[in-house]
């Protein structure tokens, strides 16, 4: 067999008509960039995610730029960011100038452990950056107590875990802000890049939405501050807009894979599998594995044909760019390990349940 590890091809391929006629809609209208399909998936989004305002962007990269800009984070001001992500996940953080103070994760969920959080809030701390990760989230409760106590807001970066909860509560609904990715990676992806910001805040939603055009006042005309360009096309609102009605389904359909690989692998002594973080259900963005001899097997099963990816093979303080800035790295003990054993095997809803059954009888039988 040959199993890629992404699907954005046949993706496209199952739903070629609907994206097709979509398309074809917005290009015959004329309106390519701030048409009417931005502002329908602004509210179908804000409504999924049980949020006040939603304000498309060029990328989750800048709705988390743009998220500590409105929010007033000045330079020298400290984040709190886990060190174990992508590494948009931080750099949006030296872009203001700001410094990253970076926290250890869980060893089970690989998300930020909330006790080093805890330990690491000082005097300069100005916001906390909540990352959700590989699908499922953080506990909520004990992050807005963390927050409340210590009159530290927070930025949810949601970028992979749209379509998840906690308990009653969607993805995209703690903090501040929250921040989504839609990545060609993501569940659901566009065609290229784009993002968008969620908030209750009328201030905030009313700055974001300035500087994702240049600082444009859309109902005065003129431009109040300095903005950026970074809006969302509208063929690619279009296309989001219908993945987000299929986007449950998809969940659902991502799990019935997920389910194939835990039953198949949690015998296997040398393999460990995702690990289900309390109240949190989970899309699977991304079926990450703890494995001895992970290079190993890699490379078996790239023999095999099947196609695999390290999410993620360092700590985000360890890339050139941040040991060239003003970080904070202290008592990270955990992020070291996990960077040498994680694996992410192919997970999406067109792969077949006989294509994850031949991934885990070739995992099976390389550690025979």
């Amino acid at each position: 067999m040959k199993i890629s590890y992404f699907n954005i091809d046949k993706m496209y391929q199952q739903n070629s008509e609907l994206f097709i006629d979509s398309f074809k809609s917005v290009m015959s209208s004329g309106r390519v960039l701030m048409g009417p399909d931005v502002d329908v998936f602004e509210r179908k989004i804000a409504d999924y995610c049980q949020r006040k305002f939603a304000i498309a962007v060029g990328s989750c990269t800048d709705a988390l730029f743009f998220s500590l800009k409105a929010m007033g984070i000045q330079p020298g001001d400290e984040v709190l960011v886990t060190g174990f992500s992508f590494i948009a996940s931080a750099s949006p953080i030296l872009r203001i100038g700001a410094i990253p103070v970076f926290v250890d994760i869980n060893p089970d969920t690989f998300m930020m452990s909330l006790q080093d959080l805890r330990s690491k809030i000082t005097e300069k701390t100005k916001v906390i950056v909540a990352v959700h990760l590989f699908g499922q989230v953080l506990p909520f409760d004990d992050l807005i107590e963390i927050s409340a106590a210590n009159h530290i807001p927070i930025i949810e970066d949601a970028a992979q875990s749209l379509g998840s909860y906690y308990k009653d509560l969607p993805a995209g609904n703690l903090g501040k802000t929250s921040c989504i990715s839609f990545d060609p990676t993501k569940v659901i992806s566009a065609f290229g890049n784009g993002g968008v910001v969620l908030t209750d805040d009328d201030h905030l939603h009313a700055q974001i939405a300035k500087m994702r055009y240049h600082g444009k006042n859309i109902q005065q005309g003129g431009f109040d501050i300095l903005g950026y360009n970074s809006r969302l096309t509208t063929h690619q609102a279009a296309m989001l807009k219908i993945q987000l009605d299929l986007l449950d389904t998809w969940v659902a359909k991502r799990n019935t894979i997920a389910s194939i690989y835990n039953k198949e692998l949690s015998q296997i002594e040398q393999v460990s599998t995702p690990s289900l973080s309390p109240n949190s259900t989970h899309t699977y963005h991304k079926y990450v594995l703890k494995v001895e001899d992970r290079d190993g097997l890699r490379n078996c099963l790239k023999m095999q044909g099947v196609q695999t990816m390290i999410h993620y093979p360092s700590a985000i303080f360890d890339w050139d760019v941040f040991k060239s800035h003003h970080r904070v790295v202290d008592k990270i003990d955990i992020i070291p390990i996990v960077t040498q054993e994680v694996l992410s095997l192919p997970i999406y809803p067109e792969l077949s349940s006989e294509e994850a059954l031949y991934i885990c009888d070739s995992i099976r039988r390389y550690y025979e």
